[in-house]
């Protein structure tokens, strides 16, 4: 009888241990696209002057959502952009952030991490050999969900690396991006 009535209660207990797993929704990975303005502001720095140049371009890229929890995911990203860099040349950098996303309340989520930038092409420009390929720098903003699969995003970008470096000076770029985001 103890067994009877052991077995029972062990099937009993599976059955709504089960029944409870499937409740639980886990959260699924998505894909997206994303495109928008790319705004750069360039610090050009001399033994004789300090001057800022402003100039605007595209972007254009693909990103993957790892959910970790409920409120939190993981955002790695590969974007292309396209700004103009001294006159007719465009500067064509592949951007590779790692972001760690939050929810925040009404449809806003926040956003924050490392972003690596490659140089791509400078066109015509001379002397290509002094500027740096590969860039470091930290990015962080904020998107809003404008309807389930629709996404407005705004975030800055702030270079620890310095762009091109010899005895005249260095540049060093910012950036803002704000744009437009789909996720599948």
């Amino acid at each position: 009888m103890k067994k009877v009535i052991l077995t029972l209660t062990l099937v009993c207990t599976s059955i709504f241990t089960f029944a409870q797993d499937e409740d639980i929704e886990t959260p699924k990975v998505t894909f997206g696209l994303k495109a928008g303005l790319n705004s750069v502001q360039m610090k050009i720095v001399t033994e004789s002057s300090d001057n800022t140049q402003k100039k605007s371009g595209v972007y254009a890229g693909i990103f993957v959502n790892i959910p970790t929890s409920e409120v939190f995911s993981i955002q790695p990203e590969l974007i292309y952009s396209s700004t103009e860099y001294l006159g007719r040349d465009n500067m064509n950098l592949l951007h590779v952030p790692l972001l760690l996303n939050f929810q925040l309340a009404n449809n806003f989520t926040g956003f924050i991490g490392p972003e690596a930038q490659i140089l791509l092409d400078l066109g015509d420009t001379a002397n290509k050999e002094l500027f740096n390929d590969f860039l470091i720098g930290f990015t962080f903003g904020a998107n809003y969900q404008i309807t389930p699969n629709f996404y407005i995003e705004a975030r800055p970008y702030f270079a620890f690396t310095k762009f091109l470096e010899d005895n005249s000076g260095y540049r060093k770029f910012n950036t803002l991006q704000i744009g437009l985001a789909y996720k599948f």
